[in-house]
């Protein structure tokens, strides 16, 4: 087994050396773009994607844990408040993912709101929106003024049903 370890090292060696060779031979555009992209490899942010699944095996593997540390002990009356703890930490893990994804969505909310012109919706409306979306506590008024609002809304999809309805109509 000693012996595959130096021919290795003999051969990580040789291939450092063409490595070498060839960078050396390289121009200087290369080599700066080269050392350019491995900045942007090195710098760049993991997607939504990978911290989701870092999180999920995070939680995945701490409910393994508890798994085996329920499973080694032999008197499980004694370890009650051990387990409610285990248990509201993992509760907490979770409840930390929903609250980051409701927190996100307010957020893309908030901007498309702001999108909206202020001359499309009532002085009253928009506070109440406002509130809604801030999550600041609403008054009875401001409740009329959102079921106003939805009733609206709805009204307004059924209306552009139809308006779709003739544009492909109109389109034939």
């Amino acid at each position: 087994m000693s012996i595959d370890k130096w021919l290795k090292e003999k051969e990580g060696k040789e291939v450092k050396e063409k490595k070498e060779k060839i960078f050396r031979n390289l121009s200087d555009e290369k080599i700066l773009d080269l050392k350019k992209e491995a900045i942007r490899k090195i710098t760049k942010k993991d997607s939504k994607d990978d911290k989701e699944n870092i999180l999920l095996d995070d939680f995945y593997l701490s409910i393994l844990e508890f798994k085996e540390w329920i499973s080694s002990r032999k008197y499980l009356k004694g370890d009650l408040d051990k387990i409610e703890s285990w248990i509201r930490i993992l509760y907490k893990k979770i409840s930390a993912n929903d609250h980051d994804e409701k927190s996100n969505k307010r957020l893309e909310l908030k901007k498309k709101f702001r999108k909206i012109p202020p001359e499309l919706l009532d002085q009253r409306i928009r506070v109440a929106l406002n509130k809604k979306l801030q999550g600041v506590k609403r008054t009875s008024s401001d409740n009329y003024y959102l079921r106003k609002l939805r009733n609206f809304v709805e009204d307004k999809l059924k209306e552009a049903n139809y308006y779709i309805i003739i544009k492909e109509i109109l389109d034939l």
